[in-house]
């Protein structure tokens, strides 16, 4: 009799249905709480590493979001000139500039002229910052595709991955921290960064699409 795996992978479909045409209805609970769960920590992310401040960021993250699904409603975005990430990352560099420049103004009543302009001198150049909001980008779709993992994996497999490749701690540590073997715990990296690989592809496909998942 073939064995069963106690910790079956369960292939994550992509659904056909859009999150982007669930935003024209603005009765639509769900797939706002999935638009703004799913994009809001890159907006967010991007913002601090701008140099917005906490409440900063969060103003970020809720004027980008309305902005967004305001002018998807009005059918300023064409999927067929550019990627959603892309255009997405155009209106958050938009507010976080603005509240930047918000800022410089209110503080620059008080400051001199070098004060003044330090705040807005301080942004990077427009290459720089779009690798920043990618880096963003692909660090939510590692950090969802974890979360997934963590619903249909074995815990100790996983705490092992995350003590050895995410925290740095040796084989031999986290083999003792566990209760298991050092070759269990290189198989765990191995199998959950294949799982992660996996996972990656369609949910990045997803979140480029604007689909359901």
């Amino acid at each position: 009799m073939t064995p069963v795996d106690p910790n079956p992978q369960v292939p994550l479909e992509v659904t056909s249905t859009s999150l982007l045409e669930g935003l024209m209805d603005p009765h639509n609970d769900r797939v706002w709480t999935e638009f703004f769960e799913r994009y809001g920590p890159i907006v967010r992310g991007f913002a601090r590493k701008l140099g917005l401040r906490e409440h900063e960021a969060d103003d970020a993250v809720q004027e980008t979001m309305v902005t967004f699904v305001t002018k998807y409603r009005e059918g300023a975005y064409d999927r067929q000139k550019g990627r959603l990430r892309s255009w997405l990352c155009g209106l958050a560099s938009h507010k976080i500039r603005h509240i930047l420049d918000r800022r410089r103004c209110r503080e620059g009543r008080t400051a001199g002229q070098a004060d003044r302009t330090s705040v807005l001198e301080s942004i990077p150049e427009e290459d720089r910052a779009t690798e920043m909001w990618e880096a963003e980008w692909r660090q939510a779709v590692i950090r969802y595709c974890l979360d997934l993992i963590r619903n249909e994996s074995d815990p100790t497999r996983l705490r092992a991955f995350e003590l050895y490749t995410l925290q740095g701690w040796s084989a031999e540590d986290v083999a003792a921290e566990l209760g298991i073997t050092r070759n269990m715990v290189y198989l765990s990296k191995s199998r959950v960064l294949a799982r992660v690989a996996e996972l990656r592809k369609r949910i990045n496909r997803a979140w480029e699409e604007g689909t359901l998942l």
